[in-house]
């Protein structure tokens, strides 16, 4: 039914909403979430609008396809409404051009509306430990973003560096440290201080600086001159062998 609320019979540990009209969508993707948190589904902007402001999820699960949701500029105003919701865009047909741009208006993930069921709860497992979700041929294209604007930050350093200058000492290490891309995990462990804390640094970090997510901030690291050119560390159901931590990993 459209806009009925689904709650799986396990303890929260975290708050998904799916937002999509396509039944069988929100039926599977709530049970392949089973156990991961409370999952609510609805199947319409007026009912996703409601339960962005009652609930406060922690992650949305989009269908860029969801009526009357405005495309980007929809998830552009998403984000403002509620920029600590991770948001993962599902697209029907998803490529390069409109991943890069999803990921720049500050989603956290882009990827297939077809989805299996072990990939999508990997990509919430991973965005709740404050990773990107991407396509593999995305990265190659995040990495050309970054090296297209690492040629341009001589040029353009002084003004990035003035918004970094707003940071705390240790909050433009945290930044730099994002810039190349590294987990959250491995920022706690070359700073010296707990995953909850970044956490914190973090949302401080978003604040100050006027971005929604993660993708933004490694582009402005980059920005700024001062940070490689490694795209923010992401994950997916690859079916290779593991990769380096410091290196972009796709589905």
């Amino acid at each position: 039914m459209k806009g009925k609320l689904q709650k799986p019979k396990t303890g929260p540990r975290c708050v998904v909403l799916i937002a999509t009209q396509t039944a069988s969508a929100r039926k599977q993707w709530t049970q392949a979430l089973e156990g991961v948190g409370t999952v609510l589904a609805v199947a319409e902007r007026a009912s996703l609008d409601r339960s962005l402001a009652d609930l406060e999820p922690d992650i949305l699960l989009l269908d860029l396809a969801l009526h009357r949701l405005g495309g980007l500029q929809g998830v552009q105003a998403i984000r403002k409404l509620k920029p600590e919701t991770k948001i993962v865009v599902f697209s029907r047909s998803p490529n390069a051009k409109e991943g890069i741009s999803l990921l720049r208006a500050g989603a956290w993930g882009y990827c297939e509306k077809a989805i299996d069921p072990l990939s999508l709860k990997k990509a919430v497992v991973m965005l709740q430990k404050g990773e990107v979700w991407v396509k593999r041929n995305l990265v190659s294209h995040l990495i050309g973003e970054l090296a297209r604007l690492t040629r341009r930050r001589k040029k353009d350093s002084a003004g990035h560096d003035t918004r970094l200058s707003t940071l705390t000492p240790r909050e433009r290490e945290v930044v730099l440290l994002i810039g190349e891309g590294v987990t959250n995990k491995e920022v706690a462990s070359r700073l010296m201080m707990t995953e909850h804390t970044v956490k914190a640094h973090m949302t401080t970090i978003f604040r100050k600086l006027g971005l929604s997510g993660r993708v933004q901030l490694a582009l402005l690291a980059n920005q700024s001159g001062r940070g490689p050119t490694s795209p923010p560390s992401s994950d997916a159901p690859s079916a290779g062998k593991p990769q380096s931590s410091t290196r972009p990993k796709s589905n």
